[in-house]
């Protein structure tokens, strides 16, 4: 967003609290190649270094979404603004007091585990929730999905509106019609995705070679373990598993496959999904989410599953009608079109004249 505000011609910079500043900019720079980012870099409070001690070891973790909505709130008390400023919220998934607030993952979309730990957790989220909602002008989400959730928590007393988070439709993009018979999935290592049930699905289509790719932290030593262990129990040779695969990687494999396959967990806009559409892999995923409500429903309803299971009849329903592969294989890259960066700076300008309107 920061990058398109530039770009149409505004005075744009990032707020932010960061440990390493040269950290944050090679990231940026990593994702948008050639953009230098302009910062305002706060310190990090002495509490939120507290929190990430008490969250690490008492969840190992995966309070991120509280931590960095309580962040959020300390940083806009501390905005001076002048005339003429309109300030975005694209961190807390709240709607704040400012004038945009980009949700991408509602809260307080309560954590689904048990325990003393978790509850704790689930009432500081409800607090949080409360102390932080305000009078946001707007608020942009990132799917039809992500507006009914909002919706769902939040009334109609709020403007919303849907901005989809621009897809490197460009460089994942693949005309390629030679496939290998491999299946894809990409996804953070992180307990909630429920890797392992790929291996189910891998169990019954020993023909079929899947990688399992995606970004592993500290955090994901406990996944990856599950992972590797279970497929030595399974006495499985056709899963690959490969946490932080280059982006170049990613791109020849998601262009090479014939199916990506999502896991069971309903994804608010499903990045990973339009790029594999992109790389004109046949998306199968699971039928809830923004993936599959604003993307993968779209191509054809046949490629959900409501359980994993389901998955292998699916594929080879689809592997032995070429010519409809490949019209889902157009059918998906079309789609996805409506997500090109150029289409997401294209709609923010609207937004913005919008603002400029008002004022």
């Amino acid at each position: 967003m920061h990058r398109a505000l530039r770009e149409l011609g505004y005075e744009s910079k990032i707020l932010t609290f960061v440990v390493d500043e040269d950290r944050l900019r090679s990231a940026i720079e990593l994702l948008t190649p050639g953009f230098k980012p302009v910062l305002e870099v706060h310190e990090l409070p002495a509490t939120s270094r507290l929190m990430n001690v008490l969250m690490a070891g008492m969840t190992r973790g995966r309070m991120v979404r509280l931590r960095r909505a309580l962040l959020t709130r300390s940083l806009i008390e501390r905005v001076q603004r002048g005339g003429g400023e309109l300030l975005i919220d694209t961190a807390s998934h709240l709607p704040t007091p400012v004038d945009v607030s980009y949700v991408h993952f509602p809260l307080p979309l309560l954590e689904k585990h048990s325990g003393l730990v978790w509850g704790v957790y689930n009432w500081l989220v409800r607090r949080v929730a409360r102390s932080l909602t305000g009078d946001t002008r707007l608020v942009l989400v990132n799917s039809t999905w992500t507006k009914r959730v909002f919706n769902s928590i939040y009334g109609s007393s709020y403007r919303v509106e849907i901005l989809y988070p621009p897809v490197d439709v460009e460089y994942f993009y693949s005309g390629s019609k030679a496939r290998e018979k491999s299946v894809v999935t990409v996804s953070r290592f992180s307990p909630e995705k429920r890797l392992e049930s790929i291996l189910i699905a891998a169990r019954e289509m020993p023909d079929y070679h899947f990688y399992i790719l995606g970004s592993a932290t500290s955090t994901s030593k406990r996944v990856l373990e599950m992972l590797s262990e279970k497929i030595a129990e399974y006495g499985l040779e056709n899963v690959e598993v490969r946490p932080n695969v280059s982006r170049e990687d990613l791109k020849s494999i998601l262009s090479r496959a014939m199916f990506y396959l999502h896991p069971p967990y309903p994804e608010h806009f499903g990045l990973s999904v339009a790029e594999a559409v992109a790389a004109g892999a046949i998306p199968i995923v699971y039928r809830d989410g923004g993936a599959w409500t604003d993307i993968v429903s779209r191509i054809d309803p046949v490629l959900g599953y409501h359980d994993i299971g389901e998955v292998p009849k699916i594929v080879r329903e689809l592997e032995g009608r070429p010519d409809f592969l490949n019209e889902l294989r157009e059918r998906g890259q079309n789609i996805v079109m409506n997500f090109t960066y150029d289409r997401f700076k294209k709609r923010l300008a609207g937004i913005i004249r919008l603002f400029d309107a008002q004022s």
